[in-house]
């Protein structure tokens, strides 16, 4: 069965955005060793599960740019959940037909690849409070923020499955859910 993969950048304070919604702090850790294990994980998925702002923010950058990740995100089939877009017109982009649960019980019965919950915080919060996670990727980097938007507002036990350092002193951890056999 496949994998519904959540992906996020969060720094070690546990926010994964500032206060305003800024992302900067992250982009000087963005070096050649951590855009590549980026890109291996983004690789192992054939579809994604989005909300429209992170859909917006996205069609709007990654076809625009000569970038190695940029066929990964356009070749990879997009599920938007909104109930304000009536259309979408980046590549493989479709409006869920179904609530969250349902479509990923759909897509989980197709054959492919993981299936990867690649951020916006509003979005990936409905995702795993519907538990519908099984393996979290964080990028922790090295710096704290001090306040700002944490992904998670309630307890959640997981456990540690992998964990890597990089040189810039970024961090990837991947955890499961507590109780949750491995696949």
């Amino acid at each position: 069965m496949r994998r519904v993969v959540l992906a996020m950048a969060t720094s070690v304070d546990g926010f994964v955005s500032a206060e305003d919604g800024a992302v900067h702090w992250l982009f000087p850790y963005l070096d050649a060793e951590v855009e590549q294990w980026i890109m291996e994980y983004v690789g192992e998925a054939d579809t994604q599960l989005i909300g429209r702002v992170n859909y917006e923010e996205q069609a709007a950058y990654w076809p625009t740019v000569a970038d190695p990740q940029a066929p990964l995100l356009h070749d990879a089939e997009k599920v938007v959940f909104t109930s304000t877009l009536t259309e979408v017109t980046w590549g493989n982009a479709r409006i869920a037909e179904h609530d969250i649960a349902t479509e990923v019980e759909l897509l989980r019965k197709r054959p492919g690849r993981d299936i990867l919950v690649p951020g916006g915080v509003g979005f990936a919060r409905q995702v795993v409070e519907l538990g519908l996670v099984d393996l979290y990727r964080f990028m922790v980097y090295p710096v704290a923020l001090g306040a700002g938007v944490p992904l998670f507002t309630t307890r959640l036990p997981l456990r540690c499955v992998a964990s890597r350092t990089f040189g810039n002193g970024t961090v990837a951890l991947t955890y499961r859910p507590d109780g949750r056999p491995p696949g």
